[in-house]
C-alpha cells in the first residue's frame, strides 16, 4: 500500500476529491495547511506573505492505484499546460500495516 500525500491549492482540493470519488477513491482525509515552497512565500505590493493557504489530501491506495492517483491530482491541479509555482506537491510514502480501530482488524 502507498500514502498518497497532495498539498493542493485550497480552490483546487473539492475538484480533487470529487474527480477521486469518481474513480473509486472514496476514503481520504483533508486538511489546511500553511506553508511555502520553493517561492519562498508571496509579495504583493508593499505586503509580503511567509505563509500560503493550501490544503493537503491523504489517501492511503494499493500499490497498483499509485499511478492513477497521481495522474488525476496532477490533471486537475496543474496549471494551463506547463504548470506554475504554487501548483502543488505530492509525496508517495510506503505504509506497512493499517489496522482499523473499532474492529482491530489489520491490512498489510
Amino acid at each position: 500500500m502507498k500514502m498518497i500525500r497532495a498539498i493542493v491549492r485550497p480552490e483546487k482540493a473539492d475538484e480533487v476529491l470529487s474527480e477521486l470519488a469518481e474513480k473509486g477513491f472514496i476514503s481520504a482525509t483533508r486538511y489546511s495547511v500553511l506553508g511555502r515552497g520553493k517561492q519562498r512565500g508571496l509579495k504583493l505590493g508593499d505586503v509580503y506573505y511567509d505563509e500560503i493557504p493550501k490544503e493537503t489530501i491523504v489517501l492511503v491506495v494499493e500499490d497498483e492505484d499509485e499511478i492513477a492517483v497521481i495522474d488525476l491530482v496532477q490533471k486537475v491541479c496543474r496549471s494551463g499546460a506547463e504548470g506554475s509555482f504554487g501548483d502543488g506537491k505530492i509525496f508517495v510514502l510506503p505504509v506497512e500495516r493499517a489496522i482499523t480501530v473499532s474492529s482491530g482488524l489489520e491490512k498489510l
